[in-house]
């Protein structure tokens, strides 16, 4: 564990941005369909059947194991205060790391090398400002910084503001191309069989919609998902259930597959009300392997659950929730390995294939590890 007070990065020259690929077809698609005016959505998501999946593990033999590519972390070191359970962290085209707080209307930025550099942008309303930052992520050339409730502004790499988009819905979890363009879902309130469309918005601020006849809408989501995707296929996942959703790109986007994984530590603590804390899927990230996902329970140890509302206990998160991590096969939803671990994972680095957790040793302080996932067989 390293020392109170310090910023350090391991193994900083394997911490080299990894953007993912462009979704070439999703491109093509959104090309097609945007207009100068905003675009009219497609046509009702049609009621693909799920198929019912057991989250057993398929492949004894199967390890997933974590190496550590940076640490931050510390006490009261500059820039430190946005590190808590609810950070959002990316990596941008040059390697930075940047970590953002819903609290706080800014983006803490750190070099490859550790050094903290500073912070960018602050709270108000003109271009530039912020409210409550939702997440960042990266594309090609910019850095697209999404508000919960303000849109999206889009930076370049010195920071500056290139474009401010107010009108946009609500964007959560994303992927962005390498042409910048980002593809994210939101809830459908109608009964699709799969309660959700996929949408495309271009560096115009203008957006396309595939699966749902509602129209885009701003504001709070009834449903969260988390996306991944690459150059033939797009992925949801809802945070609260075990439903996967894949979406072939060609020759017009389109839902494949729907896969209802039953996963008994997820299902153990997964209530209709809300409570906290509670089973959650907070990060996909799609590669050679398959689809990770990462998710979250709460300690066996830990029987206290709060309600919506209620003061959240001020303990280690450690001691309250679990991390997982699971690999899964794309074409049959089944679980190929699964790692399990003490400290709560926060889900993925945007623009990054490193798996973000989060710890609090009991001298005090707090620290993020960005981990690289890899299979062993």
């Amino acid at each position: 564990m390293p020392s109170p007070r310090r910023v350090s990065i391991r193994r900083p020259a394997a911490l080299a941005p990894q953007p993912p690929s462009a979704l070439a077809a999703l491109c093509a698609a959104l090309a097609q369909a945007l207009s100068p005016a905003l675009a009219a959505p497609s046509p009702t998501l049609s009621a693909q059947q799920p198929t019912s999946v057991s989250g057993e593990v398929t492949c004894a033999d199967c390890v997933i194991t974590l190496d550590t590519m940076a640490t931050i972390g510390g006490w009261e070191d500059a820039g430190l205060h946005v590190i808590t359970p609810f950070s959002q962290v990316a990596v941008d085209r040059r390697g930075r790391i940047l970590v953002t707080h819903l609290s706080y209307p800014e983006i803490s930025v750190f070099s490859p090398e550790g050094e903290y550099l500073g912070t960018v942008g602050r709270g108000g309303t003109a271009d530039g400002e912020y409210e409550a930052i939702a997440h960042v992520n990266v594309g090609g050339r910019y850095i697209h910084v999404f508000e919960f409730q303000r849109g999206r502004t889009v930076l370049d790499h010195d920071f500056e503001v290139v474009r401010t988009d107010r009108s946009i819905p609500q964007v959560l979890s994303s992927v962005v191309t390498d042409t910048d363009e980002v593809a994210f879902a939101l809830h459908v309130p109608e009964g699709t069989g799969v309660a959700h469309q996929r949408l495309v918005l271009d560096m115009m601020g203008r957006t396309v919609s595939f699966g749902g006849a509602e129209p885009v809408r701003r504001g709070p989501q009834m449903q969260r998902f988390v996306v991944a995707g690459d150059g033939e296929t797009f992925w949801t996942v809802r945070q609260q259930a075990n439903r996967i959703v894949r979406w072939d790109l060609e020759p017009e986007p389109a839902v494949a597959r729907v896969f209802d994984r039953t996963v008994e530590a997820f299902e153990r603590d997964n209530p209709t009300g809300q409570s906290w804390p509670r089973s959650l899927n907070v990060g996909t990230m799609l590669d050679d392997n398959g689809l990770w996902l990462a998710w979250q329970t709460p300690d066996a140890e830990w029987t206290e659950r709060i309600s919506p509302g209620e003061p959240i206990p001020e303990v280690p998160w450690q001691t309250v929730l679990d991390g997982w991590l699971d690999l899964v096969d794309p074409s049959t939803g089944q679980t190929i390995a699964r790692y399990r671990g003490g400290d709560a994972l926060l889900g993925f680095a945007h623009g990054s294939r490193y798996l973000v957790s989060y710890h609090e040793p009991r001298a005090g302080g707090a620290y993020i590890y960005l981990l690289e996932p890899k299979l062993s067989r």
